[in-house]
């Protein structure tokens, strides 16, 4: 009993600790009016840790490294790097100090994409048509282009504002939005400007919040006003970088590090090179995450065309060799020289990588079709379990479980027998056979061969095995033999392997990824 009345003491006490530290913050909050959502220096908030912890403090001041605090508890100031805080929180704080570049938060908007007869893609916003021409803006201009070259139209999109409209259009309608007369309106269009790139409306925005409300935000804003009158001196080069990152975002990466080589060339001693290399680590990302898909789909693209090809060139032995020597290699050739457009410097083990640590999606499904019993007995039906049966209940049972093993004894007897005198007959009812099936049959067997056997892809363990058509299973059909003048030939039923499935009774079905 005395254990239970320490622990809810303990549990009140902290309650109660919590609510004073609350109403404390809220007091804080409302000794200051003009701080909005900003924390400022005595504000009490609670201050969450990389590590799981937290902490009940008042921050005391900040910097671009970090930030200064006072301990509630006992009072103590504890310095941290930002590096230290819990991340979500850290970018909360740290954009609302002003340390954070608004120009990696993009205005987005809905758009259209037109999709040209020679390719090209244009994207941007329909604005009228005339008898043969649509009006298209895009960039912040109008083209024309004429009805008979648009081939598709795809709406709904969601792109950066820039890549449509153009800063004066953009500005002018979050302008009239705003009520200009409040140090709010005004704070909230030069944080707008700073997102479309407009750094010298952002800077007259930022020194209007001043004039109207000194107390506004004030020690955030000398910290924003200093970062800002660097994008005000750069402009240029501002705008030189926002052109890399239409490149990186049209995925053209070669392009994109150009660029960026040619800036430092440009600019050998630009105050924008933490921008530059903040840019040139999205690019890198970028080119990652487009590779990863491009390359698995580019993978499952050849796989196929190459099966194709060699479905209607190749005789059934040389496809085997074929899938067993150079077919692996000769879709990574292919897929590196694709995508060579996106990086120039692409190499063939950096496409096997890409492909080894692509994202699993749906499974794909191939089949060996009639084309199964060209896999021999064991390879078409490994992977399934024997089913177990349990003990025969009726004499008719019995003799529907003695049939079953008769037709198995005679299917190994037939099987080891072909095995034991394989000539050059029987390779040539192989390619016979080959020949039978249809050139998509061929392609589809080629494909669930590599997938099964070249350890490339994921293969999920068990297999679909369907039931010959034919002969329902069996392996085997019976046909009525009038007899001959031969000894030993006479009339009655006999069992003979199945024409379609040559007694395997199945075909096998696998499902990749």
């Amino acid at each position: 009993m005395m254990l239970t009345n320490q622990l809810d003491w303990r549990t009140l006490a902290g309650t109660a600790l919590a609510l004073s530290l609350v109403a404390g913050s809220a007091s804080a909050q409302a000794a200051d009016p003009a701080a909005g959502s900003s924390p400022a220096a005595g504000d009490v908030l609670m201050l969450k840790l990389k590590s799981g912890a937290f902490q009940w403090a008042s921050i005391e001041e900040h910097t671009e490294q970090g930030l200064s605090f006072r301990r509630i508890d006992n009072g103590g100031i504890v310095t941290l790097p930002w590096t230290m805080v819990e991340p979500r929180q850290e970018l909360e704080l740290r954009t609302r100090f002003g340390y954070v570049d608004l120009t990696g938060d993009e205005i987005m908007i809905q758009a259209e994409k037109l999709i040209l007869a020679d390719g090209r893609e244009v994207i941007g916003l329909k604005q009228g048509e005339t008898n043969d021409m649509i009006l298209f803006l895009t960039q912040g201009k109008t083209l024309q282009i004429p009805k008979q070259l648009v081939r598709n139209y795809v709406g709904g999109l969601q792109v950066p504002a820039l890549d449509v409209k153009s800063k004066e259009d953009l500005y002018r309608e979050q302008e009239l939005a705003l009520d200009l007369d409040t140090a709010e309106g005004n704070w909230e269009l030069a944080e707008f400007c700073e997102r479309i790139l407009d750094f010298q409306r952002a800077q007259l925005h930022y020194e209007a919040v001043r004039e109207i409300d000194p107390s506004f935000n004030q020690k955030e804003l000398d910290v924003i006003l200093s970062r800002i009158q660097v994008k005000v001196d750069n402009q240029e080069q501002v705008d030189y970088l926002a052109n890399v990152d239409l490149l990186m975002r049209r995925d053209k990466f070669a392009d994109a590090f150009l660029q960026l080589e040619l800036f430092d060339g440009l600019f050998p001693e630009s105050e924008l090179q933490t921008d530059r290399l903040k840019l040139e680590q999205r690019v890198e990302r970028a080119r990652d995450d487009f590779m990863h898909v491009e390359v698995a789909k580019a993978w499952y693209s050849w796989m196929g065309r190459l099966a194709a090809k060699a479905s209607r060139e190749m005789s059934f032995e040389a496809a085997l060799a074929y899938l067993e020597e150079d077919f692996h290699n000769e879709i990574v050739t292919n897929v590196t020289a694709g995508l060579k457009k996106n990086w120039s410097d692409l190499e063939e083990d950096q496409v096997r990588q890409y492909f080894i640590e692509r994202k699993q999606g749906r499974w794909k499904s191939a089949s060996y079709g009639l084309g199964t019993w060209l896999l021999g007995e064991d390879d078409a039906l490994k992977g399934v379990a024997p089913e177990v049966q349990e003990a025969p209940k009726s004499a008719r049972d019995k003799a529907r479980e003695d049939q079953a093993e008769k037709i198995q004894r005679w299917l190994r007897n037939q099987e080891m027998a072909k095995r034991a005198s394989r000539s050059e007959e029987d390779e040539e009812e192989v390619e016979i056979a080959w020949k039978v099936l249809s050139s998509g049959a061929r392609r589809n067997w080629l494909i669930a061969y590599y997938a099964e056997n070249s350890g490339d892809l994921s293969v999920r363990p068990k297999p679909e095995l369907r039931d010959c058509s034919e002969c329902g299973g069996r392996g085997v059909r019976e046909v009525i033999f009038s007899g001959s003048a031969r000894q030993d030939a006479t009339a009655g039923q006999r069992q003979v392997a199945c024409p379609t499935c040559h007694g395997i009774g199945r075909t096998r079905r696998i499902r990749y990824r």
